[in-house]
């Protein structure tokens, strides 16, 4: 009997190379949309006893759930299709991923060049088909064993670029020719003489080196000025202790205040600070206290928050800014005269003081009579959307995760989480700031098996409803309140919505889903909670498994209570 050969075909040998380098890379987990032309690979990662492969049918669905993974892991996560359309349902995916600097090595599977541009079956053209989205994107060859070392060190490259200096999406288009079964011999196929795979898939240790920058070497690039002001968007840092720290010291070297977004760790984990200022939205909007905070100098850590109230005093104040972070990307949409420190800030380890300069009293004195105006819009015993952001913060701990969706649900966030001390992790998609796939990436970053709720709006829901078909046997723990106001409830806050004809037809788009038989149909737990203490009642409950708790409430109600508890 003649020796079974380890492989083959060139295809599986080069599926088999490919998947042994991203396992030696560091790849925990690829996310694949099924299909035929990218067997060779799909055949590998299923083969992986160190990758964790799953299978999501929907491929919109698919991008996001691995944008969720990496979120959540700050590690590039693969994605891999099949050849066609199937492609073209990652962008949404890629997009948040660049606009948010989240890694993800998109392997597209394609048709050789000879069966393109002839009405060859699930053929269209995909090399760029993302185009300027990607950090890198490039071609591959069509698998050969003379260019093993090739395909080996395109994977290596394509690793590092996911990662930095500027993190984000990495596409490599992937030609097969048939055969593209494992099983299936390939005439003339011969295995290289010698050929050692482990040997041949061991790398030198790899690591992304990134330059780090201490507070003082901040406070050293910054104009002299009393009137400065740290801000801070939404974010959500590596190591939330150490960046605290950090951004502490700044503050105290400065005597600048840290005005920090809700979308983000900051506002508890620096809340006994006193430096921390977490109601400057509600205090710009007073004329007085917008002319007496005004600054001359800012520091912008990451993307700028959501409120569109800061970003227009931002740039009325015409203020020197120096970015941090986001290396080789401009952050600042209000244009200021800005500079930046592509690096990452850390704390320098020594004691700073706790003492308050006079400026950052100042802000305090006007973040106290905030905080009175927003509790007094707090104070409502009906279900306003707005109060579920602080009982979210008081039904989850700092090892919790909350995901907060786009429209209401994240400018309620940055009005009403004040929390007293550190809370729960908080994740977003605010690249692209839309309501794409929010479901999905949600799902995804769950998988951890950390304690994760989602609080979205009912078209973010029914918009990225196919993120149900996932739910089967999910892992992890994952809850979705789903905020039901029978439309888009942020369109309410428009100046179309006065007295327009057409408002509720063209931009309010209401629904008539019965999300519970949607639930249903996919298996999923569902519960409608009548009130807040009901709904606190639910959010105790913990387990393995999807869950979705539906709240209803009045959407013109809700836009015309904040309108009037903005004014007062």
């Amino acid at each position: 009997m003649a020796k079974k050969r380890p492989y083959a075909n060139t295809n599986v040998l080069w599926g088999a190379v490919g998947v042994r380098v991203l396992e030696r890379l560091g790849l925990s987990h690829v996310v694949i949309s099924p299909g035929s032309r990218s067997t060779p690979l799909a055949y590998a990662f299923a083969e992986s006893k160190k990758i964790k492969s799953i299978v999501v049918l929907d491929e919109r669905s698919a991008g996001f759930i691995a944008l969720g993974i990496a979120k959540a892991t700050r590690r590039p996560v693969a994605l891999l299709c099949t050849s066609g359309t199937a492609v073209a349902n990652y962008l949404p995916a890629v997009i948040e991923a660049r606009l948010s600097a989240t890694p993800l090595l998109v392997l597209s599977a394609d048709r050789p060049p000879e069966l393109r541009d002839c009405h060859s079956g699930q053929t269209i053209t995909q090399p760029g088909i993302f185009s300027q989205y990607p950090v890198w994107s490039t071609e591959v060859a069509v698998p050969s064993v003379s260019l093993l070392s090739y395909w080996r060190q395109v994977l290596v490259d394509a690793w590092q670029r996911s990662q930095g200096p500027l993190p984000g999406p990495v596409h490599l288009n992937l030609p097969f020719r048939d055969p593209l079964s494992p099983q299936e011999p390939e005439k003339g196929f011969k295995m290289p003489t010698g050929f050692n795979e482990v040997r041949f898939t061991s790398l030198p240790p790899s690591g992304q080196v990134h330059a780090v920058v201490t507070p003082s070497a901040v406070a050293s690039l910054l104009p002299s000025t009393k009137r400065g002001i740290i801000v801070v968007g939404p974010h959500a840092f590596a190591d939330r202790a150490e960046t605290t720290q950090a951004l502490l010291e700044l503050s105290a070297l400065t005597g600048w205040p840290i005005l920090a977004d809700g979308a983000g760790t900051l506002r508890g984990d620096g809340a006994k600070s006193g430096r921390v200022i977490h109601t400057y939205d509600m205090i710009l909007r007073q004329p007085t206290w917008a002319r007496k905070c005004r600054p001359e100098v800012a520091v912008l850590v990451g993307p700028l928050p959501t409120s569109k109230v800061l970003r227009s005093w931002i740039k009325d104040s015409d203020v020197m800014a120096l970015q941090i972070q986001r290396a080789g990307e401009n952050t600042d949409a209000t244009h200021a005269r800005w500079t930046r420190c592509d690096a990452q800030l850390i704390p320098s380890g020594k004691k700073f003081s706790s003492t308050l300069s006079p400026w950052i009293k100042q802000w305090q004195a006007a973040q106290k009579m905030a905080q009175k105006k927003i509790d007094r819009v707090l104070q409502v015993d009906w279900p306003f959307e707005g109060a579920l952001i602080p009982l979210l913060n008081e039904a989850l701990s700092e090892s919790d995760r909350l995901f907060v969706g786009s429209s209401m649900p994240i400018r309620d966030c940055e009005w009403f989480y004040h929390p007293a001390g550190p809370g729960p992790e908080i994740l977003c998609n605010r690249g692209a700031n839309g309501i794409d796939g929010t479901v999905s990436t949600a799902l995804g970053a769950s998988l951890d098996g950390r304690h994760t709720v989602l609080l979205c709006g009912d078209l973010t829901f029914l918009h990225d409803s196919n993120a149900l078909l996932s739910a089967h046997q999910h892992p992890g723990d994952f809850t979705i309140v789903v905020v039901n106001n029978q439309g888009g409830g942020i369109f309410n806050h428009l100046a179309i919505a006065e007295k327009n004809p057409h408002f509720e037809k063209i931009w309010a788009t209401p629904q008539n889903v019965r999300i519970g038989q949607l639930c249903a149909a996919h298996g999923v737990r569902h519960q409608t909670a009548e009130n807040f203490a009901e709904l606190r009642k639910f959010l105790e409950v913990r387990g393995r498994g999807v869950r979705v708790i539906e709240f209803w409430t009045n959407r013109q109600k809700d836009a015309q209570h904040r309108r009037q508890g903005f004014r007062s």
